[in-house]
């Protein structure tokens, strides 16, 4: 079975293979490429620049100081960047086969070969564009403590063209995921026009991020998003920018939970949108189809946060990751929150070669006990009744139909039993009756076991048991006749 002439000896790698084709650039982001210029910094920078913790924003003419001052500074460390490239690294470091592709614009400069090169030594396919008379974009990093500012300038990056996107469609129409962050619709609202417009036609999945609140603070980014809101899949936020969100909206909703329902159920092309709000270490909110979820995340001691600086990123490429291979929602946020927990405890958004992701599903609830009810509390139109009866009499009312006289020690019912039940409904057999209801015939009740609902023999192993009794006939539910009162 083992020899190199047996068919079946290469049937793993065969497997991988097949794997690694049928993954190919089903995932695809479209962004901002930029190297990072990260380092500690104390509090007097983020003042004299007027950054603030934990901040996003496009640089100005007056940050430009800043970086030189990074660049100058011992330590300072350069990261491949961008809000989407890091999502798409960390969605391919979880994969590890072959699966992530990526688009953006960049300069010809060194900056750009550093980026290159990092994305292929974590096996992305960049797609780059690039713009020979532009220097590739930079985002300054400024560390206090483990909180993050981040200060870009978008540079080449700012000059992505859907054109681009048209020569390489070949890449868009492989792939069954696409992601962007909001901070490209600064750039190219006519690729994000595209790329969603085409995954809602094919039936493909179209992911974007808020990203930072002045996506939503200023009137034409505000107007590019809500444009493109039809066409979003899965849309991710953090708690900050869902809040901001709504206040833009005008909306009175100030808790999380109610901000992603109403965010959930704006209106939408195509299947249901699902919203995922992070909350930082608090748990993940996430909206399906009108249900709100709460998912953990991975709480960390202080001691060993290093840089939540891409935090965020992580969390969305883990959870593309799972997405990206039809994994349900308690797996994407697993993964999400387990790629963050990874990202928080280096600098920048940094990995190891691989991944120690395992995922155990919950154990299943355990099942109620069904609650018994007596014969004698039987009322109208009642759904859920759950009933341990004897079988009196059986009267066949019409073919395929038949009623059947049913009691305990407290009273008796009449059944209408119909199909395969009519052979359950034997005289004298004590049968267990689970989720039945109660129904009006002609002014009288009646009991009925339909496809929600089960009877079955009573076992004493079963629910309820077999209890013995003797059946009252003194109190005939199905005996007394209602009269439908007006209000």
């Amino acid at each position: 079975f083992g020899s190199s002439s047996c068919p079946f000896s290469n049937f793993a790698a065969m497997a991988e293979k097949k794997w690694e084709v049928s993954m190919e650039g089903s995932l695809l982001g479209m962004g901002n490429p930029l190297l990072d210029i990260s380092n500690k910094v104390d509090q007097a920078v983020l003042e004299k620049f007027e950054l603030k913790a934990g901040d996003a924003i496009l640089a100005e003419e007056k940050h430009a100081p800043l970086f030189k001052e990074l660049v100058d500074m011992e330590g300072t460390e350069y990261i491949a960047g961008g809000a989407t490239q890091n999502s798409i690294r960390v969605a391919q470091w979880m994969l590890q086969k072959k699966a992530a592709s990526y688009m953006g614009c960049v300069g010809k400069d060194e900056y750009a070969d550093k980026m290159q090169a990092a994305c292929e030594k974590d096996s992305v396919a960049c797609v780059y564009m690039v713009d020979e008379n532009t220097p590739t974009g930079t985002c300054a990093c400024c560390i206090v403590d483990t909180e993050r500012s981040l200060c870009t300038d978008l540079k080449a990056a700012n000059n992505y063209k859907v054109d681009h996107l048209k020569e390489h469609i070949a890449v868009l129409e492989k792939a069954k995921v696409v992601y962007s962050a909001g901070f490209f619709i600064t750039v190219s609202p006519e690729s994000i026009e595209l790329a969603s417009s085409h995954c809602n036609e094919k039936g493909k999945t179209y992911c974007m991020n808020l990203s930072a609140p002045f996506i939503m603070e200023v009137p034409p980014f505000k107007e590019v998003l809500m444009k493109t809101m039809p066409n979003i899949d899965v849309l991710f936020g953090n708690e900050t920018e869902a809040a901001t969100f709504a206040t833009t909206e005008g909306w009175e909703e100030k808790d999380i939970p109610s901000i992603a329902k109403k965010l959930a159920a704006l209106p939408k092309n195509g299947k249901p949108r699902t919203v995922v709000i992070t909350q930082g270490c608090d748990p993940t909110i996430v909206c399906v189809g009108g249900e709100v979820k709460e998912y953990p995340v991975i709480r960390l001691p202080k001691n060993k946060l290093v840089d939540t600086n891409g935090a965020g990123d992580a969390y969305v490429g883990g959870f593309l990751s799972g997405l990206v291979q039809d994994k349900n929602m308690a797996y994407c946020c697993a993964a999400g929150a387990y790629a963050a927990s990874v990202i928080v405890q280096r600098s920048g958004c940094t990995f190891p070669p691989k991944p120690k992701f395992s995922y155990t599903p919950p154990a299943p609830k355990p099942l109620r006990k069904p609650k018994f009810t007596k014969v004698n509390k039987i009322l109208p139109e009642v759904r859920g009744l759950n009933l341990i009866v004897k079988v009196q009499k059986v009267t066949e009312v019409q073919e395929g139909l038949s009623e059947a006289v049913c009691g305990d020690d407290t009273g008796v019912v009449t059944f209408r039993t119909r199909g395969d039940q009519v052979v359950i409904f034997k005289e004298g057999t004590t049968l267990r009756v689970q989720n039945a209801k109660s129904v009006m015939v002609k002014g009288f009740i009646r009991v009925e076991v339909d496809k929600w609902g089960i009877v079955t023999p009573a076992t004493e192993e079963g629910p309820g048991g077999c209890p013995e009794f003797e059946v009252s006939t003194a109190t005939d539910i199905s005996g007394t006749e209602y009269e439908l009162a007006e209000s």
